[in-house]
């Protein structure tokens, strides 16, 4: 049995415009399109990417 994540880095999910559903690739139908509405246009998903850049320290205006 294969474990799918839910979350964390390289999880993909793709999202219908129509219907708004959210689903895994593997819930896609035959032809690539919605499994509820059947529209063939899905939007790809990608959570967990890169990691937040650290804040830039401030920088003081009175430079004497």
């Amino acid at each position: 049995m294969r474990i799918t994540p839910l979350r964390g880095v390289g999880v993909t999910w793709l999202k219908c415009p129509a219907c708004r559903l959210k689903c895994r690739p593997t819930a896609v139908g035959p032809q690539g399109g919605c499994p509820r509405c059947g529209n063939d246009r899905l939007l790809k998903l990608s959570f967990g990417g890169a990691s937040p850049r650290p804040a830039e320290p401030a920088r003081d205006a009175d430079h004497s």
